[in-house]
């Protein structure tokens, strides 16, 4: 179902645009205005704006196009760190920058060649429920540079709570839902998830999942 469909949802999001290409933004602007889930578009024309922006606390989601050379990674760790969500729309299918993109602290990722009504309405629901959209081409990607940079010991050990923090971020519960699930507070989740992150010797939470399905500490979970 698309986000904001069938109720539940209002009174819809408010969504920022963070600065790229003219006509990449533009076009995101006409879809985001089309879909049931949105409430409020703006594009900023700078990365300055856009931080002033989030910190006033008006938005609930922050889109970023990812180009090559932007300094997209401090305005997404602001977001993060106001409790903005953020979703990476990466113009590029291949090369170097889908590979940069990996490493990016965002909530999900699209690719710009695949948005479209459809496949923004998708991910932003998977956001709003705390799930993180990685397009597929983004996940083989994590996956290999895992298994080219990131070796963390055969023997990985995690505490009881931080094997039950992994499962469920192999879920894709957000920090709050694990909080939530494990009857702690929402900063001890952080913590445990920071933990499993350094573990692991991942740099963000779609690389720690990758590299515990390949290190068989969760099991993958059919459909």
């Amino acid at each position: 179902m698309p986000a904001g469909a069938g109720g539940g949802t209002s009174p819809g999001l408010r969504v920022l645009v963070a600065p790229g290409p003219l006509v990449v933004q533009k076009g995101l602007e006409v879809v985001l205005r089309d879909l049931p889930a949105v409430a409020q578009v703006r594009s900023v024309e700078s990365g300055n704006a856009a931080a002033m922006h989030l910190r006033q606390r008006c938005w609930d989601l922050l889109v970023v196009p990812v180009e090559p050379d932007a300094p997209v990674e401090r305005l997404l760790t602001v977001a993060r760190g106001l409790d903005v969500k953020t979703l990476a729309v990466v113009l590029a299918n291949a090369g170097p920058l889908l590979q940069a993109a990996v490493a990016l602290p965002a909530d999900g990722f699209v690719l710009a060649v695949e948005v479209d009504h459809r496949g923004l309405a998708e991910a932003l629901h998977d956001i709003q429920r705390g799930k993180m959209p990685v397009p597929e081409e983004l996940g083989r990607l994590a996956l290999s540079a895992l298994q080219e940079r990131h070796r963390p010991e055969p023997g990985t050990r995690l505490t009881p709570r931080e094997q039950q923090t992994l499962e469920l971020l192999a879920r894709g519960l957000s920090n709050r839902q694990i909080a939530a699930a494990l009857h702690i507070s929402e900063h001890g989740a952080k913590r445990h998830v920071c933990r499993i992150l350094t573990k692991l010797g991942c740099p963000n939470r779609t690389m720690a999942v990758a590299a515990a399905y390949r290190l068989g500490l969760v099991e993958e979970v059919a459909g």
